[in-house]
């Protein structure tokens, strides 16, 4: 992880400088959180083939949904035969389950990589003696995003962006023809026991955290959005 938030910071610094250097500084905001705040979407748009290859896996889904219920139904009395069965329709139609948690394990290892950025950002973004202390940190209400939100603003709205994009996915069009009652439970139970959690560690963690987190969960319900039309248009043959 210490080589994610190397890269991480040598990034950061380099749109920081750039802003710095070439603009006057917003008052409202600090160029600080506007290099937070364009890192993440440049991020989430590298991230974008990722999100693409998951459209196609999700598409694919949705195509083998009809055959999917028929297992479903022969052998909802027989567990084992239902999971071996469900298996050789993923196999014989290539497709891969996993595939749908990479883009979550990638945006929590770039997570826990921002983390150790924020945590010390002396020693990834700003090395140079003194230069993080003397620049200008606020964003709009919040006079240091290093520090907590005391005012609960920023966790609240990083909390319902994550449970908007919790329950975009799982009301997609392939995420429903991929769960059994069982799974679809568990992911109900996730979409909201997931935005309690955000909150309860955004009230601990550095505002510049959380605004990274909440501006990534907008790409992403954004992201999600898009996929969901363009799925359901190429099923239904539109």
């Amino acid at each position: 992880m210490n080589t994610i938030s190397t890269i991480l910071g040598i990034f950061f610094r380099f749109i920081y400088d750039v802003l710095s250097k070439g603009f006057p500084e917003p008052k409202s905001i600090s160029f600080f959180a506007i290099t937070i705040i364009i890192s993440t979407f440049i991020i989430r748009v590298l991230m974008l083939p990722i999100g693409i290859s998951q459209m196609r896996n999700q598409k694919k889904m949705a195509e083998l949904q009809p055959e999917l219920e028929k297992i479903q139904t022969k052998y909802k009395n027989d567990p084992q035969t239902l999971a071996a069965k469900q298996r050789q329709l993923y196999k014989d139609a290539n497709y891969n389950m996993l595939s749908g948690c990479l883009p979550m394990i990638v945006q929590m290892m770039v997570l826990i990589g921002f983390y150790r950025v924020f945590y010390e950002p002396a020693t990834y973004v700003f090395k140079e003696p003194g230069l993080y202390d003397s620049i200008a940190k606020n964003f709009f209400y919040i006079k240091d995003i290093d520090l907590k939100d005391t005012t609960l603003i920023l966790p609240i709205v990083a909390a319902v962006t994550t449970f908007l994009s919790s329950w975009i996915t799982q009301n997609s069009t392939a995420n429903k023809a991929s769960q059994t009652a069982q799974s679809q439970s568990m992911m109900n139970t996730m979409t909201l026991v997931m935005p309690v959690m955000i909150f309860m560690m955004g009230r601990n963690f550095a505002s510049a955290l959380v605004l990274y987190w909440t501006v990534s969960n907008l790409f992403q319900v954004l992201q999600q959005l898009i996929q969901n039309v363009i799925i359901k248009r190429e099923v239904e043959g539109v």
